[in-house]
């Protein structure tokens, strides 16, 4: 897997492209209103413990206060000043979970002390990182190919950030004008504007119906036209084979979390679900917030579990795109 990344824009409209192997996997617009906050480390104050839960709810100005789950973080007590981290965003009316563990790779120890010198609860002691970045540290340094940057100004800061984190990208960052970026943004925009639809049209004449719902993503798998171009079984397995192959890319560009249950075609023959289930994982590698793949059900159903970050696909760009279009 080969990956190229673009990187378009500035702190208040961020725009990240990855192509993967000549394909979008990604396209990530972010606003200081969408920025994930995952990865951000706060000083916070302990509002209140919830034994029924086992969680206390921290005051980390977000808005409304964090869940810190108590399970082995220790016992805090109400208005304790304690360091945490953000380790899932706010989402579905849930708050932003939180942990006592910090994990960085910024030392969080001086704004600590500063903040707690001046009195300053809540405070930001380590920020989030930004698209580019979530984007660069998801990823085999060795499979990035190049970072291409639309802005000259940008090229210094993504170096100096790979000089600490991912060294050997550092002499693959360059400035590339928008205009002459290859693939072109237009074919991105393109390639955005069908992910925004419910079907996906297969090579084979097949589709896929994507209907995210709120506790989950349902994925049929349809024949369609592909039954006129071949006998039943053999256009069964090559829809489900076409469709193995496109349902881990359109997860990771529509940016859909949680678990997904794509219903296959039914296939009788061991082997031919087999066939089907390794050209599925393997695509999967175009996607690094995959955290599993199930097997296959006898009645064709296969879950997958993909990692949630960010607003979705649809979230990010139903507005249409930086030029205003639809």
């Amino acid at each position: 897997m080969q990956h190229r990344i673009f990187i378009a824009g500035g702190e208040d409209n961020l725009e990240v492209f990855r192509w993967s192997d000549d394909r979008l996997a990604q396209a990530i617009r972010e606003t200081p209103d969408t920025r994930s906050q995952i990865g951000a480390v706060f000083l916070g104050r302990v509002e209140r413990i919830e034994p029924s839960l086992n969680a206390a709810f921290v005051e980390i100005g977000l808005g409304r206060p964090g869940m810190l789950p108590l399970k082995k973080q220790g016992n805090p007590t109400e208005g304790a000043v304690i360091p945490v981290q953000v380790r899932r965003d706010e989402r579905e009316g849930k708050a932003v979970r939180l942990s006592a563990t910090i994990h960085s790779e910024v030392a969080y120890e001086e704004p600590l002390a500063l903040a707690k010198g001046q009195g300053r609860v809540p405070a930001l002691l380590v920020p989030p990182p930004n698209a580019w970045q979530t984007c660069l540290l998801a990823l085999n340094p060795a499979e990035i190919e190049e970072v291409i940057c639309e802005r000259r100004i940008d090229v210094a800061a993504v170096q100096r950030w790979c000089a600490l984190h991912a060294q050997e990208l550092a002499d693959r960052v360059r400035h590339v004008p928008a205009r002459e970026w290859q693939p072109e943004r237009a074919e991105a925009e393109d390639e955005i504007a069908a992910a925004l639809e419910e079907i996906v049209t297969l090579p084979c004449g097949g589709n896929l119906l994507i209907e995210p719902v709120r506790t989950l993503t349902a994925i049929d798998v349809n024949s369609a036209t592909a039954t006129r171009k071949a006998g039943l079984e053999l256009t069964a397995l090559t829809v489900n084979l076409e469709a193995a192959r496109e349902v881990p890319r359109q997860l990771a560009l529509r940016n859909l979390g949680g678990i997904s249950v794509v219903d296959f075609i039914d296939l009788e023959n061991r082997n031919k679900r087999e066939q089907v289930m390794e050209a599925l994982r393997a695509a999967a590698a175009i996607d690094p917030a995959v955290e599993w793949v199930g097997n296959m059900s006898r009645l064709g159903l296969v879950e997958i579990l993909r990692r949630r970050r960010g607003p979705t696909l649809a979230e990010m760009w139903s507005g249409g795109t930086r030029n205003g279009e639809q």
